[in-house]
């Protein structure tokens, strides 16, 4: 297998703005989850990920001048790829002209206390980056076209900047939409959800992304691409979906392999099967490390479980994460457990969601879990409702407690029953704590 392409010329700017002082901007607590969860996918450690110095995280700018810092210095240093993202109010003046809100903004005076979007556009052309991609989550984002379009002068006629990708979270005239209680926005939740498989190009990523919130009811995406291939991959594909010889990791194929990248740790993967099965767990450990080294995710899971069984959990957190990171979504939930375990319950949630997104539904009771002990119950409810439906016992037994919290009666007993109990539920019912199963598999 040839290694991974290097990131060395990719740069990030990514900007969130939670808080504003003028009291007709109502705060966006997403916003912060937003670019920290986004910033988590692009440097996760998977071989051709960012660079932490690579990625600029900027949180509830005040003043334009930091916003220009930021990216200009991530457009300069960027000679292959460059990624704007903003997440916040999209403010439009009387000509209908697009600016980002900053925590200090007027509303009433976007000109003097914003960016506008024509200078962030400005500095994208100014880039020697050969691909610029720009993701706006802000209402009215669809004006960027407009924007993306015109010429500095406005009467030289209308120009396109070259190399360009831009997605826009709603249409020119649409809102934006922040589920209150919810961690990220809509759009950006989409985004997130979406990438848990990383070897996504472009196009796929925006088709998913429209086909999620189209389905919830949420504003539809726009999207613009100006010379550039939709075949670029912006989150690293795991080394499953790497060429094994040659060629750019970018335009891969998608390989459907979620236990391993290379077939021939598959023997030992499953010799660790049959020796754990017959209690040799020293052989098993033996054979799966083989495996892992090798590049199998499934071994890497199963080597983690027994490490973590056996007190050795650093060694463990990393076999996990690299699993997790690699895509395997029964990983991404036992290293939810062990990040919970020691107090790092904002890392848990983060890849309790990706796994539940992908559809493990202990990882949808365990976030339920903590969404409900963090008071964002709207949500909450969400995720015991979909593991309830997966048959997800203990999701079924909380999601009757809480529907009778909200005095939907009927549907709590029903789910109560479902839940096997033949008593009569009462309203002193206790809820059931996390799943912390991790037997290997």
């Amino acid at each position: 297998m040839t290694p991974a392409p290097s990131r060395s010329g990719w740069r990030a700017a990514l900007i969130g703005v939670s808080r504003y002082v003028d009291p007709e901007f109502p705060d966006i607590p997403a916003a912060l989850n937003n670019v920290a969860d986004l910033a988590r996918l692009l440097t996760a450690s998977t071989g051709s990920a960012l660079a932490e110095r690579q990625c600029c995280v900027l949180t509830d700018p005040e003043h334009n001048t930091q916003v220009g810092k930021a990216v200009a210095s991530a457009a300069q240093e960027a000679d292959d790829v460059l990624l704007v993202y903003f997440a916040g109010h999209g403010v439009v003046d009387r000509r209908g002209r697009l600016y980002l809100a900053l925590s200090g903004t007027s509303r009433d005076h976007p000109e003097w206390s914003s960016v506008p979007f024509a200078t962030l556009r400005d500095e994208l052309i100014a880039s020697p980056a050969r691909a610029r991609i720009l993701i706006l989550d802000c209402c009215f984002s669809g004006r960027a076209f407009e924007a993306m379009g015109a010429s500095s002068s406005l009467v030289d006629g209308q120009i396109d900047i070259q190399g360009t990708y831009t997605i826009a979270s709603s249409a020119r005239n649409e809102p934006s939409i922040a589920p209150e209680g919810h961690r990220h926005t809509a759009f950006t939740a989409a985004l997130l959800s979406t990438a848990t498989n990383t070897g996504l190009t472009l196009d796929q990523l925006y088709q998913k992304v429209d086909q999620t919130l189209h389905r919830d009811g949420y504003p539809r995406p726009q999207r613009r691409t100006v010379n550039i291939a939709g075949e670029l991959r912006l989150f690293t594909p795991p080394p499953a979906l790497r060429p094994l010889s040659g060629g750019d990791a970018s335009i891969a194929p998608i390989i459907d392999q979620p236990t391993g990248s290379d077939t021939d740790a598959d023997p030992l993967f499953e010799s660790g099967r049959r020796f754990a099965d017959q209690g040799d767990l020293t052989q098993a450990e033996n054979s799966w490390r083989l495996a892992a080294s090798q590049g199998h995710t499934g071994a890497m899971n199963n080597l983690a479980n027994l490490l973590d069984a056996q007190g050795q959990a650093r060694e463990a957190h990393e076999w996990y994460r690299e699993a997790a990171e690699r895509g395997n979504v029964d990983a991404m939930g036992n290293l939810g457990i062990l990040l919970y375990q020691i107090k790092r319950v904002s890392d848990a949630e983060f890849w309790w969601r990706r796994a539940a997104e992908a559809g493990n539904t202990d990882a949808m009771y365990n976030l339920a879990i903590t969404l409900d002990k963090s008071r964002h119950l709207d949500e909450a409810l969400t995720w015991y409702w979909r593991a309830a439906e997966a048959d997800h016992t203990d999701a079924m037994h909380n999601l009757a407690i809480r529907l009778r919290y909200r005095g939907q009666l009927s549907e709590a007993t029903t789910w109560w029953q479902r839940a096997g109990h033949r008593r009569i539920q009462r309203t002193s019912e206790k809820l059931r704590g996390l799943v912390s199963r991790k037997q290997p598999r």
